[in-house]
């Protein structure tokens, strides 16, 4: 549902051609650009059109060409989109519901603990730190990623995604804590 109302809110401010569209969400809101490839727009547009969200009208605009002519502007056909009054509806829909609502799931490494006692506790020890340095890694470019960030939208985003990485590292500190001490419970009992 993101993907929809990323799209729709994009198109919201104004009508954009594919490759617009995919140049916004890279340079304005690029924590979604690896969860929006190229071909997962154009899909979405795609479906958001059948659906009568959106209007799709061939028109000449000044873009870049393909390839290595893409720094070169001119002249070219291009599908642009265009928001349509039922898409404005289904906009605000989804907006608020996605705003007022929880939907509680599990994680990957939630389904992996029901599992866990295939691998040596050093083992899941060992694979748990690995995951805090990742995680950690993530959370200091996360950091990087917003400094000076000014506008209220980037802000929240960014408040939002260091206090979700804070909660997984805290879980993954004592995880890690709990599993090395009943390790070592178990390590005593068999001494």
């Amino acid at each position: 549902m993101y993907k929809q109302v990323m799209l729709l809110g994009l198109l919201l401010e104004k009508p954009m051609y594919g490759q617009q569209i995919r140049e916004v969400i890279e340079n304005h809101h690029d924590f979604l650009a690896n969860f929006m490839k190229k071909p997962t727009i154009y899909y979405q547009l795609e479906q958001l059109a059948k659906d009568g969200y959106l209007e799709i009208r061939r028109e000449t605009v000044e873009a870049p060409g393909p390839g290595s002519a893409h720094d070169s502007l001119a002249l070219r056909e291009r599908d642009v989109y265009y928001i349509t009054e039922q898409g404005r509806r289904y906009f605000h829909t989804l907006l608020r519901n996605m705003l007022s609502t929880y939907r509680p799931g599990l994680s990957e490494v939630d389904v992996c603990f029901f599992f866990l006692h295939h691998l040596s506790k050093q083992e899941a020890i060992a694979l748990l730190a690995e995951r805090h340095v990742l995680v950690t890694s993530y959370r200091a470019s996360v950091v990087r990623q917003y400094e000076g960030t000014q506008d209220e939208a980037h802000r929240l985003v960014y408040d939002h995604d260091v206090m979700l990485l804070d909660a997984e590292l805290n879980w993954l500190q004592r995880t890690i804590n709990h599993l090395r001490s009943s390790h070592e419970q178990s390590s005593q009992v068999t001494a």
